[in-house]
């Protein structure tokens, strides 16, 4: 992408997110709440989400590899995933929680582990295009710190 800013690169790669379904429009309602006073907005809204989602992660697996899995519990940390993964844009990580809902609602654990396996491989493509997102925002934020005339990321 010679040639073109960092500001456009990060357009165009936030637009191949959505064109996979990585990404839907909820991230694009986060996006335009960054401006000049809170160029950070979205590298702190990423960060909050990976730290909430890796520690939901960890509560799933612990309840998933009991003996007899406490299915209300489990319900209420899908459901908690379910919402903050929804609300950050993962299209295809929100509706691997509601099939984990589902498989949770019917007390199938063998259904819920096979769809936690794939929830967990969703939840991974999402942080890897969140922490890409959120390099370029970073050298977008440096670059203006050094130049003003620099383009901004919103």
């Amino acid at each position: 992408m010679a040639g073109t800013t960092v500001s456009e690169q990060l357009k165009k790669y936030i637009q191949s997110m959505h064109d996979q379904g990585v990404l839907d429009y909820h991230f694009d309602h986060v996006k335009a709440l960054q401006n000049e006073e809170n160029p950070g907005f979205v590298m702190e809204v990423i960060s909050m989400f990976s730290h909430d989602a890796e520690a939901a992660i960890a509560n799933l697996t612990t309840l998933l590899n009991s003996p007899v899995v406490d299915f209300a519990k489990l319900i209420s940390f899908v459901h908690q995933l379910k919402g903050s993964s929804s609300s950050i844009g993962g299209e295809r990580m929100a509706l691997a929680c509601r099939q984990l809902r589902q498989a949770c609602d019917n007390m199938d654990k063998e259904s819920c582990l096979q769809i936690f396996e794939r929830m967990k491989q969703e939840y991974n493509a999402l942080r890897e295009c969140l922490n890409v997102i959120s390099q370029m925002e970073r050298s977008i934020i440096v670059a203006q710190e050094q130049d003003p005339n620099v383009p901004s990321a919103f």
